[in-house]
C-alpha cells in the first residue's frame, strides 16, 4: 500500500523503520512524531482542513467509501533533529506496486505529475464518478484513487505514459485530456482506462476464479511446439483455452508458451470488459474453451461487483 523511508533535509538518509521508536524517545516532548496506528489517517484530509480540495475528499469517502488522493505524499513528518542539528523525516508515499506478503524485486516505477488547481480536480472526480464508478462496485471497488495530470512508467528503462496504472490497493488515472474531450471521447477513454485496471481488480480477488482457471489448469505455463506463424500460434492457444501469450524469465511475450494463471485472468478480464457478451460468442465459436472462460469471466466479474 505505502513505501516507507525517512528523508533528511541537507542530505538524504536512509533509516531502517525498526530505529522510529528509538529516534523518537530521544527527541524533546516538542519534536512531531508520525501517527503509524491508524493507517487509513493518511488517506483522508487533516480534520482542520477546510480546503475545496479537502471536502471533495470527504466527500468521495462518504459516498464510495474509498479514498480519493491527488498526491502520493500520504505523510510527511519531521521527526526530530540529528546530532548535526538537521531535521529528518518520516515520510510515506503510496507504492503501486505494493503486494501483501512480495518478496520479488520490482522493475516497474511509477511517477506523477500532479493537478495542478481546483478546477481541474473537480474536472477529474466527475469524471471518475460519471464514468468509472458506475462500473465497480462490491469488491471491485478500489482501495484508493489517486488522480493525476500524468502517469510516467518506467519498466527496466522502457518509458511510457499510461492512460491509467493499478495496484493491489490503489488505481491511478491520468486526467491531463479530460478538460478537452467531448462525451463520446470520454467513453472511449474509458475503455481503455478499464483495460487496464479491471485487470488488476480481478487479480485482486483471484480466489474467486477457481472455476475459470479449473478449465486450463493442466496447461499453465506450459510449451506447445512453436508454430511457423503468428496466427498459427493464436489458432493453438484458442484452442487450448487462451487468448494470450505465455512469457520468458525476461518478461517478453513469445509464441509457443501458455501464459501463467496470472496472465490468464488478466487477459480475459480485458477481454471481457472491452467487448458485448454476443460479439465474444460470435468471435470465439469455434474456441469452445475461450468461449466457455468468457462467460464464466463476465459471471464472476459481475458477482464482485463489475457493472456493464
Amino acid at each position: 500500500m505505502a513505501q516507507l523511508y525517512y528523508s533528511r533535509m541537507k542530505k538524504n538518509l536512509y533509516i531502517a523503520l525498526i530505529l522510529a521508536s528509538v529516534v523518537a524517545v530521544s527527541c524533546s516532548e516538542d519534536d512531531v512524531t508520525a501517527n503509524l496506528k491508524d493507517t487509513t489517517a493518511p488517506f483522508l484530509p487533516a480534520s482542520d482542513d477546510q480546503s475545496e480540495e479537502a471536502q471533495l475528499r470527504r466527500d468521495f469517502y462518504r459516498d464510495y467509501s474509498s479514498f480519493l488522493l491527488f498526491n502520493d505524499t500520504l505523510q510527511h513528518y519531521p521527526l526530530g533533529r540529528d546530532v548535526n542539528g538537521d531535521i529528518y523525516y518520516f515520510t510515506e508515499v503510496l507504492d503501486l506496486n505494493y503486494q501483501v506478503g512480495m518478496s520479488t524485486a520490482v522493475t516497474e516505477k511509477f511517477s506523477y505529475t500532479l493537478l495542478d488547481d481546483d478546477a481541474n480536480k473537480q474536472i477529474a472526480v466527475q469524471y471518475l464518478r460519471d464514468y468509472l464508478l458506475v462500473h465497480l462496485t462490491g469488491k471491485m471497488k478500489p482501495y484508493s484513487w489517486l488522480l493525476v495530470d500524468k502517469i510516467q512508467r518506467n519498466f527496466s528503462g522502457t518509458i511510457s505514459s499510461p492512460y491509467a496504472a493499478a495496484g493491489q490497493r490503489a488505481v491511478v488515472v491520468a486526467c491531463n485530456v479530460l478538460p478537452r474531450l467531448s462525451d463520446s471521447q470520454k467513453v472511449q477513454y474509458t475503455t481503455q482506462v478499464m483495460n487496464t485496471i479491471i485487470a488488476q481488480l480481478a487479480l485482486d480477488q483471484a480466489e474467486a476464479f477457481a472455476e475459470f482457471l479449473r478449465i486450463s489448469s493442466s496447461n499453465y505455463n506450459g510449451t506447445f511446439s512453436k508454430p511457423a506463424t503468428k496466427a498459427e500460434n493464436t489458432r493453438r492457444l484458442n484452442e487450448a483455452g487462451f487468448v494470450s501469450r505465455g512469457t520468458t524469465d525476461l518478461n517478453q511475450e513469445e509464441d509457443g508458451l501458455y501464459p501463467s494463471q496470472e496472465q490468464d485472468i488478466k487477459a480475459f478480464s480485458r477481454l471481457v470488459a472491452a467487448n458485448s457478451a454476443e460479439t465474444l460468442a460470435a468471435r470465439y465459436a469455434d474456441y469452445p474453451l475461450v468461449a466457455q472462460k468468457c462467460v464464466i469471466m463476465r459471471e464472476t466479474l459481475k458477482s464482485l461487483g463489475y457493472v456493464e
